[in-house]
């Protein structure tokens, strides 16, 4: 559903990242708050949530911001999770 919901379904997988190191994340949030504006999850758009990962489509560089709960829905295997 996911990988769908982001046209990364026709990649191979060797292609597709999971971002989750927590400094690089509040570094980036931090980026963007400096710029008076946040990240976002893009799945729920739920700005209370705290964004937890940036799934990365390495082929096309477009990334999308997953919260907590968003996260977890997504199907893991293998060298997708790294940290």
């Amino acid at each position: 559903m996911y990988f769908e919901a982001i046209g990364a379904a026709n990649h191979d997988l060797d292609d597709i990242e999971l971002m989750t190191d927590r400094a690089v994340l509040e570094d980036l949030s931090d980026v963007f708050r400096g710029q008076g504006s946040m990240l976002v999850c893009h799945f729920c758009d739920d700005v209370s949530e705290i964004i937890a990962g940036i799934l990365v489509d390495k082929e096309s560089e477009k990334a999308w911001v997953l919260c907590g709960p968003c996260l977890r829905q997504v199907p893991l295997q293998g060298t997708l999770a790294s940290q």
